[in-house]
């Protein structure tokens, strides 16, 4: 798959229009990593944020979700995560214990 200058200007702009998403709904600790680079990944970027508690999470989420329009998601508020994927953008959100202990910026990086 061929990824166009086009195509990566979108995704910037998605990117950078979810982040204002999230710090309209007050997410925390808000992160982005490019992973376009890693051959192994099937996302170009990876979004990472905590929420305040599972109901902030679930509120946030279903934020993202509507951003979105068509995506994937996975986990639920209640266990600590939740995934949102949609046109090579991860999105994921956490219970700050549970972004601690995964440290998924630690695997990415």
């Amino acid at each position: 798959m061929v990824i166009t200058k086009n195509q990566t200007m979108q995704q910037r702009k998605q990117i950078d229009d979810v982040i204002e998403l999230l710090k309209s709904k007050k997410a925390i600790d808000i992160e982005m990593i490019d992973t376009s680079a890693d051959s192994r990944r099937m996302s170009d970027y990876v979004v990472i944020a905590s929420g305040t508690s599972a109901r902030h999470v679930q509120a946030v989420s279903e934020h993202v979700s509507r951003f979105f329009k068509h995506c994937h998601t996975e986990g639920s508020p209640n266990s600590g995560w939740v995934l949102i994927e949609s046109d090579g953008i991860e999105v994921h959100l956490f219970k700050p214990e549970l972004r601690n202990f995964y440290d998924l910026h630690a695997l990415l990086a």
